[in-house]
């Protein structure tokens, strides 16, 4: 909760002070999340910069800016012995044509993001696994099922490459469940992941789901 606050209070206005206007903070436990990896409590931070030169220089603005550092002086000046958390990664995502911005699809009070991401072996099944999405259609077919997406992302750096990464929102439990019943039946999509070209492109896939800090 600490931290969730400190992300939310600091870490947030600075980034939009940034030009990064899509910032989220997330995120799940071992009973918030329904998906095939487990975990303790873990915070996710989504972030839309407007330009590669906007992300590289992040740190160092957010540095430079005095009041984020105030602001966020809860993690800085946390002791080594307990600090507000112990580990953090990332991934630099470049969003796809059909699907270029972050979006806030619900503004439901039960809401729930969905993190999924697909890996591939090589680069190129990792492009088929792009083109079907966007070429093939999937994406549409998402929209038509009520699983608008966040984002989806071409990982260009980060763990466990080659990935395409995409975030789904939800109003609540219920209506997720309902439209992925609804996608797993769908014609296009029987069709679709029919299609040989795009057969073997995914060789794991990651699911998480989330709740939004506030």
């Amino acid at each position: 909760d600490a931290l969730l606050a400190v992300f939310d209070a600091a870490l947030v206005p600075a980034l939009n002070r940034q030009g990064a206007k899509r910032v989220g903070v997330l995120w799940t436990n071992g009973e918030v999340n329904e998906g095939n990896t487990n975990y303790n409590t873990t915070v996710f931070v989504v972030a839309a910069f407007p330009s590669f030169e906007a992300f590289a220089a992040s740190d160092e603005r957010l540095l430079a800016d005095a009041q984020f550092m105030k602001d966020a002086a809860p993690i800085f000046e946390a002791p080594m012995k307990d600090p507000l958390y112990d580990s953090c990664s990332g991934a630099l995502l470049r969003g796809f044509a059909t699907c270029p911005q972050v979006t806030q699809v619900t503004a439901s009070p039960d809401r729930l993001l969905q993190l999924r991401i697909y890996n591939s072996y090589t680069i190129e099944r990792n492009a088929r696994k792009i083109a079907m999405f966007e070429r093939g259609g999937e994406i549409g077919i998402f929209r038509a099922c009520g699983m608008p997406p966040v984002f989806f992302g071409h990982a260009l750096a980060g763990t466990n490459l080659a990935n395409l990464t995409y975030m789904l929102g939800f109003p609540n439990k219920a209506e997720k469940d309902a439209a992925w019943t609804k996608f797993r039946a769908h014609p296009d999509w029987l069709k679709l992941k029919a299609d040989p070209q795009y057969k073997d492109t995914a060789n794991k896939i990651t699911n998480i789901v989330l709740r939004p800090s506030k």
